[in-house]
């Protein structure tokens, strides 16, 4: 196997959807990377680096997608967390929406979608242990 990790890549306005993912999923906040388009902030989470990419020159704002699955492309991310519920009470805390669930899917399995404050959605999942 030649993948050693995945790096998702988020453009904002700003650094306050760093904040977000920082708080919601308790990630790791690295030193922000200073690149002469912009400023990369780094999260660091189990197997996973999540930057987000604040340019020089402030980006146009996507319109969000909804329902997000009525657009091709990467549309979502799927992050597993160990609890759901306090998951969901962070990301409404920092501004955060619910879009759907949480849902039990099969037993122990539950699902939830989040619209985080840019409109990218984001799939929560939690297994059984």
């Amino acid at each position: 196997m030649t993948l050693r990790r995945i790096e998702i890549g988020l453009v904002s306005t700003d650094s306050t959807l760093a904040d977000y993912y920082a708080a919601v999923f308790e990630l790791e906040v690295l030193p922000a990377v200073e690149a002469g388009s912009g400023t990369v902030h780094r999260l660091q989470g189990p197997g996973a680096l999540i930057k987000i990419m604040v340019p020089t020159e402030p980006p146009t704002p996507a319109t969000p997608v909804t329902p997000f699955i009525a657009t091709t492309g990467l549309r979502y991310l799927t992050l597993a967390v160990t609890d759901l519920d306090a998951t969901l009470a962070r990301a409404k805390a920092h501004n955060g929406t619910v879009q759907l669930g949480p849902l039990e899917i099969s037993p122990g399995l539950r699902i939830a979608l989040l619209q985080d404050p840019d409109g990218n959605t984001t799939e929560l999942v939690h297994e059984p242990a």
